[in-house]
């Protein structure tokens, strides 16, 4: 009987330090929830027995208890860690690689999330974090948990458009000597982009093509005519060349300027076919004066795809993208769930935890509401674990077992003692 008695005493020490150790291993653990062991003292009785006379029969553990109690907040920095101050958990969704599995719902702690390639928000273990739908000024949609989905921030945003129409001021030198290359006015030889004494003036210019993507592109001018007494206009010629082939003008390419600089009515804009399409060329503005060749402002029709440059988290859970210049939108907000019993819920590992009949149905909020706790971006919640406590309690279970060892050794002698006697 005092050796069953001593063995579960032994057992019920060794499961204390397994406890302790575990929590001692996960001290530096993101949203780890501290555990201990609680015990239970056995009596046996029977109809016969007598209850000032009865005598324990040792211990026995009755559950592993989970601590739930909030751990201290660090800041990092970045901003996809996120802490929750108060009570809460966030909603992951954990997917496993067999064909046809189901993904199954978990609740964790931990805030250290990062961006897939897809724009998913995830953790370290490729869990999808869960949140509720928005309109893009941040009003929430639904909060059933039931319609929480995957964060997925778009990596781009916007409908690209293809440049047809092109508008440039320049500044083009009243002196032939200030022409470039260019060997004569006109030039002897036909245009050729290769040939640098065939034009004057090379500029690149701003292109999209129907994907919003920048091609290359570029202007060429053809110094036609200087001025005389006659004749006091200017005259350049325009080649466009987009992609390496030139594109074809039109109607007109030439372009003529004043005795007093300024640009004639009547000679732009210039439009250009290629096999792309055709684009639109306005000089409107440019002018000649006594200075090199210059473009001073460009712009033109076309429109990429915005990329996203910035995202926040405010303190309700609310995610904001921010794309190209434009203003942010919002991108859905966190899911917070609660639990009537926490304690029931059941360890899944990787500092995440599954419902139970024990803990409830879940129970959903937005962060900030009555029942939940505050977002703060930019940090995270350390385990909540005194390694001081835990090592006091680590020596405490420890002599634990050797008193049980002690009563085990004893209980074992006293057997011998009997066993020895002598009649």
């Amino acid at each position: 009987m005092s050796l069953n008695t001593a063995l579960s005493g032994l057992t019920a020490a060794q499961t204390d330090i397994a406890a302790t150790s575990h929590n001692i291993a996960n001290v530096g653990t993101i949203g780890f929830r501290g555990s201990r062991a609680e015990f239970a003292d056995v009596f046996s009785y029977t109809p016969q027995s007598v209850a000032g006379t009865t005598v324990g029969s040792g211990t026995q553990v009755k559950r592993i208890a989970q601590d739930f109690s909030q751990g201290s907040i660090v800041g990092t920095g970045k901003q996809l860690d996120v802490a929750i101050e108060g009570p809460g958990f966030f909603a992951l969704r954990a997917t496993t690689e067999a064909a046809g599995a189901q993904a199954t719902t978990v609740f964790s702690r931990a805030g250290a999330f990062g961006m897939a390639a897809d724009g998913t928000i995830v953790n370290a273990s490729n869990q999808q974090l869960l949140g509720w739908p928005t309109a893009a000024n941040g009003q929430v949609l639904s909060e059933a948990l039931t319609a929480a989905v995957p964060f997925q921030v778009p990596l781009s945003m916007g409908t690209p458009v293809e440049t047809t129409s092109l508008s440039l001021g320049l500044r083009l030198p009243t002196d032939p000597a200030m022409s470039g290359s260019q060997a004569a006015v006109p030039p002897a030889a036909p245009f050729d982009p290769a040939q640098p004494e065939t034009w004057a003036h090379r500029s690149q210019v701003p292109v999209f093509d129907d994907a919003g993507l920048p091609v290359e592109a570029e202007m060429f001018l053809v110094r036609l005519a200087d001025p005389t007494l006659a004749a006091p206009e200017t005259t350049y010629e325009v080649h466009v060349i987009r992609n390496g082939a030139a594109m074809a003008p039109d109607a007109g390419n030439t372009v003529s300027f004043g005795a007093d600089g300024a640009l004639l009515p009547g000679t732009v804009p210039l439009v250009f076919n290629g096999t792309a399409g055709s684009l639109s060329v306005d000089l409107e503005g440019s002018a000649l004066n006594d200075a090199p060749f210059q473009v001073v402002s460009a712009s033109h029709d076309g429109r990429s795809v915005a990329a996203l440059s910035a995202l926040d988290i405010d303190p309700q859970g609310t995610v904001w993208a921010t794309y190209g210049a434009e203003q942010r939108v919002s991108q859905g907000r966190f899911a917070l769930v609660n639990f009537a019993n926490p304690g029931g819920l059941r360890v899944m590992g990787n500092a995440a935890f599954s419902a139970t009949a024990q803990s409830g149905d879940p129970l959903t909020g937005s962060p900030g509401a009555a029942g939940f706790g505050q977002l703060r971006s930019g940090a995270l919640e350390k385990a909540n674990v005194d390694l001081t406590e835990e090592l006091v309690d680590l020596i405490t279970a420890q002599r634990n077992y050797q008193a049980s060892a002690k009563a085990m050794e004893t209980s074992t002698a006293m057997t011998q003692t009997i066993m020895n006697m002598r009649t």
